[in-house]
């Protein structure tokens, strides 16, 4: 792959009552590998309460026992614990600041002391209210944004309000206008310049709708596109991608049912340069380039990274075991953007146990389903990390400097909540029992952060805001330059 395709590629990283509780700081520890499973494989050290099942289980005992009522971590301590008066969703980061959906609003959350993150303003506009997924940021030299829409997942012809927050001082969101989707969209994607917002559309609906927010107060609508595949079928995408530049976008894939599984797309790659330069006249504006070598991979989330020079999508569905084998991240090699290529998958182990064996699927009170596999491609300047949310299986952290051979090297999975909460939306609760699994589990589906200053991995979960560190057993193991551990 030419260079100028390599750079054109690179990936473009993406008040309330608190309280904290820091466990005890890390220790030096001999590594050992004190799971039950035989892929459990992270780097467990004296001090850690690793999970006493398969990799990813909250076993039934723990469950009759209280056991689980208490977190299951191996490789990774808190450094701090903040909990938000009406729980944590989905979070999205801007420099020191995170934005997380609550239901009731979006928080902003001041992370310049990650030791005492501070809960600040509730935004109440419009699209702020029951956002979930629909919530993103974008950091340009000049230019920072926050976009979040009324969460919707079923077509209703709704008139879909999204809020735009001018965020230059990122502790107090500047509320710019608010847009009128004209009907449902889903999960808003914004292009690396800051100019645009392109939306994917609920569940069965194929194609994007786009929105010109070059003046954030005046925002205009673009227009609605289909994404044509060549067998004459059109792809529906969940999260959507750009590269660096904005002229690629990618897709994760389309998987509505396990029966249709191996006639549905896989991840694509999709040329956004007409769009990008604001000329939508040619047909069809955003025109297919590549598409995954599987199919029936994908649904949700597929994340750009620079791994050892190369580019990779890494894919995943979501949401357990009543997807099956695409709820496992799935790597996919693209220097070759018309032919991406399959190359690694991470696999949980309770989750490919729970999706080949009926009866123990049917016994199991917890949702062990992937929802964000976020990666950060240059963790201390140099190592791919994965940092993959498994909701009731927590935040499991993988390397990735071999795509092909993906380790899980920390977890962190949090205990039951102190009291039950409404499940998310979308989770795998059976009928007549709303809140069950609530009961047994906290559940971690947002978007992850690395902080290259510290070395904290932020994460949320239902219960609230963490930051977390890895141990210094699983720094060594990585190779991380001994100068950046411990700021």
């Amino acid at each position: 792959m030419a260079n100028s395709r390599a750079a054109r590629i690179a990936i473009a990283l993406s008040a309330s009552t608190l309280f904290f509780a820091a466990l005890p700081p890390s220790a030096m520890a001999q590594p050992a590998t004190t799971t039950a499973a035989s892929r459990a494989t992270a780097i467990c050290s004296a001090g850690d309460q690793p999970e006493t099942g398969m990799q990813g289980e909250t076993p039934l005992k723990d469950i009759e026992s209280g056991r689980n009522k208490s977190p299951y971590y191996c490789g990774m301590r808190l450094v701090s614990q903040t909990a938000l008066e009406g729980g944590g969703g989905m979070m999205r980061r801007s420099r020191s600041c995170v934005y997380i959906a609550q239901g009731a609003g979006v928080r902003v959350v001041d992370m310049s002391n990650p030791k005492a993150p501070k809960a600040l303003q509730l935004l109440t506009d419009p699209g702020a209210v029951g956002t979930s997924e629909n919530l993103n940021v974008v950091d340009t030299a000049d230019r920072h944004v926050l976009v979040t829409g009324k969460y919707s997942s079923a077509l209703t012809n709704d008139r879909s309000p999204m809020s735009i927050y001018d965020i230059t001082d990122c502790t107090k969101p500047k509320l710019m206008s608010t847009y009128y989707w004209p009907g449902d969209v889903h999960v808003p994607a914004i292009t690396p310049d800051g100019k645009k917002v392109v939306v994917s559309l609920p569940y069965g609906v194929a194609g994007v709708k786009v929105l010109d927010i070059s003046n954030l107060a005046e925002p205009k609508f673009v227009g609605a596109f289909p994404l044509l595949l060549p067998r004459g079928r059109q792809a529906r995408c969940h999260d959507l991608g750009f590269s660096a530049d904005g002229t690629r976008m990618y897709c994760p894939g389309s998987v509505p049912t396990e029966a249709d599984r191996e006639s549905e797309p896989g991840p694509s790659i999709w040329d956004f340069s007409a769009v990008m330069k604001g000329n939508v006249n040619v047909w069809p504006p955003i025109r297919f380039v590549g598409e995954a070598d599987v199919k029936g991979q994908g649904d949700h989330d597929a994340p750009l990274a620079m791994i050892n020079g190369k580019p990779y999508l890494v894919s995943g569905a979501e949401l357990g075991c009543n997807v099956g084998r695409s709820d496992f991240p799935t790597i996919f090699d693209i220097s070759d953007e018309k032919n991406p290529r399959k190359v690694g998958e991470f696999r949980l182990e309770v989750m490919d146990h729970c999706a080949s064996d009926p009866a123990f699927k049917a016994t199991q009170k917890v949702n062990y389903g992937l929802h964000y596999n976020n990666v950060v491609d240059n963790a201390w300047g140099k190592i791919p990390l994965g940092m993959f949310s498994y909701q009731s299986a927590g935040v499991r952290i993988i390397d990735l400097r071999d795509p092909t051979k993906p380790r899980e090297v920390a977890y962190y999975h949090p205990g039951a909540p102190a009291a039950p909460a409404p499940a998310p939306a979308g989770a795998n609760v059976p009928p007549g029992a709303p809140n069950a699994r609530a009961v047994f589990s906290d559940a971690c589906a947002s978007h992850n952060y690395f902080d290259q200053a510290t070395g904290h991995i932020w994460f949320a979960c239902r219960s609230g805001l963490y930051v977390a560190e890895l141990t210094p057993a699983v720094e060594a193991y990585l190779g991380v330059p001994r100068a950046a551990n411990r700021q």
